[in-house]
């Protein structure tokens, strides 16, 4: 299993008055945005993943502080159980291919996302594979 990307996340009640300063500060444009049927709204600004909402919706979601891009969600699912994690949501389709969230021995909580065609189109497609970003 390999990872692509790592996103650090920002939770934000208000996406555009977030991702406004985002692209002022880092120079790079929104690569991907769309909102999830529980009314969350997300978007990425270079390695940085904005997820929106009210703080109701936003609750279950906060303790996830990162968003990692890996190339099999199978194997990663995998390795996290033979490492003790514990799978707290997922796997399950996403609007950018399939993820999962797991809690990992000692309390990180991580978001795992294998991305569909058509997402790494919109983000400039698939790193060689020897190149990984």
């Amino acid at each position: 299993m390999r990872i692509f990307r790592t996103y650090a996340r920002v939770y934000a009640t208000d996406l555009d008055a977030a991702l406004s300063p985002l692209t002022a500060l880092t120079g790079e444009p929104i690569t991907t945005r769309f909102t999830m049927p529980n009314g969350l709204e997300l978007a990425t600004v270079g390695r940085i993943l904005v997820v929106a909402g009210d703080e109701r919706t936003l609750e279950p979601y906060r303790a996830t502080s990162a968003t990692l891009i890996v190339d099999d969600l199978d194997e990663c699912q995998a390795r996290l159980t033979r490492t003790g994690a514990e799978i707290v949501r997922g796997p399950q389709a996403a609007p950018t291919g399939r993820n999962l969230t797991a809690r990992l021995p000692g309390g990180a909580q991580i978001e795992y996302v294998e991305w569909d065609e058509a997402q790494w189109e919109r983000a400039g497609g698939r790193p060689a594979a020897s190149n990984p970003s």
